[in-house]
């Protein structure tokens, strides 16, 4: 579906008459400007003074701001925009808005009245974050294309699965393989860049020690805990995960001080975590999930423990994630510095450089789920990959997720 995206004229301006699209000088508007001619398909300028303007109108500089104008104003220009720009383009497309609160907010209404869908990806953002994370953008375009590849991929996953998508509470063991890798999605986390997918918040996989006897189900049964809703933390670093910040987002430290403490517990001390694990399986099983079937013995060497890691560190990095997470996103609160600088609930991997070659690795399984392929019955990860995984021991040019 066709995408039109709005972004909102800046202070800082040419100083003689120009095309609107080089009439604004500011990062702001040049980080957004390369954000809506590479990620939409038709892209228009908010203008305070001359209203809607097509980037090649030419126009004369001006000091005018919607701030500056009375809300009446502001209602009366945002009917005018509306009305001009609802004569330009499909009824289907949807609207995308680089804008502050004032070009956008009754504008955005009137699309969204009128059944458009609408998005402001930087809308939880300050001026400064949001000109930050439209320069990484620019300077990862390449990884931002990988991250496209794989979202495209993960679609014909879903495509391809029989049950459609579904939570990981509706799903059971008929039509899990016995060996894969995962991908969690979380209710109301949406990428930053269109076309705003689900986001994946959590990769994994299972059996990667030589002679494991793992299955896929029984990883994935043990992350969502029994029928009854009850569970075991200790055996599932993402229930760990989700508990920990959700005890700190509540602040019941107190009332949860053994959470996360050794490797087993006594019942006494099961007993008094059980409130939490329920809440803790409530969220899971909740959580979308799609899973790919990777058939390879148990192994560090594996192709399930290569994609594994690689998909991480794509959709992290040493730079971190270019979709941020949601300002309400749980993992938030996390007490696990990894989890907060990369917006998965992963620790492993999130600070590493990724193998670009991990797509076509990707697709290939992908392939053979879809019935295109044969199945897969050797080894496609590149040889001695494991000695070639490059890791930052710091984050590098950090947007923190704040």
């Amino acid at each position: 579906m066709d995408t039109v995206c709005l972004v909102a004229c800046t202070s800082e301006k040419a100083l003689y008459p120009n095309t609107a699209e080089n009439m604004y000088k500011s990062p702001l508007f040049m980080g957004a400007r390369r954000y809506a001619e590479t990620r939409c398909q038709s892209w228009f300028i908010l203008s305070a003074k001359y209203g809607l303007l097509a980037p090649n109108e030419r126009i004369d500089p001006y000091d005018e701001s919607l701030h500056q104008m009375e809300e009446s104003e502001r209602i009366e220009w945002s009917k005018r925009v509306h009305d001009r720009l609802s004569t330009m383009i499909d009824p289907t497309t949807n609207v995308i808005f680089l804008a502050g609160d004032k070009y956008r907010g009754h504008l955005q209404k009137y699309f969204e009245q009128e059944g458009r869908l609408t998005r402001a990806p930087m809308s939880e953002l300050g001026i400064g974050r949001q000109v930050a994370w439209l320069q990484k953008l620019i300077r990862e375009e390449a990884r931002l294309k990988d991250m496209d590849r794989f979202y495209r991929l993960i679609n014909r996953i879903a495509c391809a699965d029989s049950d459609g998508l579904c939570t990981l509470g509706e799903r059971n063991s008929r039509s899990v393989p016995k060996r894969g890798i995962y991908f969690f999605m979380q209710p109301d986390e949406v990428r930053m860049t269109s076309p705003f997918e689900s986001r994946i918040v959590r990769i994994g996989t299972h059996s990667v020690s030589a002679g494991s006897k793992a299955t896929l189900w029984n990883r994935l049964r043990t992350h969502r805990g029994g029928e009854d809703g009850s569970g075991n933390h200790r055996g599932s670093i993402f229930r760990l995960h989700v508990g920990d910040s959700l005890i700190r987002k509540s602040r019941l430290e107190t009332e949860f001080p053994t959470w996360g403490i050794g490797q087993s517990a006594t019942k006494d001390i099961r007993d008094g975590e059980k409130e939490m694990e329920l809440e803790v399986s409530k969220i899971i099983a909740a959580m979308p999930v799609l899973w790919l079937d990777v058939d390879d013995e148990a192994s560090p060497d594996s192709d399930r423990a290569y994609l594994e890691r690689n998909l991480i560190a794509l959709l992290s990095g040493p730079s971190g994630p270019l979709d941020l997470p949601s300002a309400n996103w749980l993992g938030k609160w996390s007490s696990r510095d990894a989890i907060g600088f990369s917006g998965l609930w992963n620790v492993n991997h999130v600070y590493e450089d990724y193998d670009p070659n991990v797509l076509d690795v990707f697709e290939k399984y992908v392939k053979s789920a879809e019935g295109l392929s044969k199945p897969i019955t050797k080894s496609l990860a590149p040889h001695g990959w494991r000695s070639r995984v490059s890791k930052s021991s710091m984050p590098r040019q950090q947007l923190k997720l704040v």
